[in-house]
């Protein structure tokens, strides 16, 4: 979490936007890029895990099925 946060910031392709705003896209690529740094064997299970992490989110946001760990 904190490389996401660090990335959130100061990654050149997938940061924040001048507002402050980011997309669930470039979301996606900060957690996918922080699972590069962890062992094989974890890997595949993380990558779903931040699929259906930001996938929920894009639930909350945009059916407001699970809106209140958004709010």
């Amino acid at each position: 979490m904190n490389l996401v946060v660090k990335d959130y910031y100061s990654d050149e392709s997938f940061c924040r936007n001048d507002l402050g705003n980011i997309n669930l896209w470039k979301l996606y690529n900060l957690f996918t890029g922080a699972n590069k740094m962890s062992y094989i064997d974890s890997f595949l299970d993380r990558n779903v895990g931040c699929q259906q992490f930001v996938g929920g989110l894009h639930e909350a946001l945009g059916l407001n099925k699970h809106h209140w760990f958004v709010s």
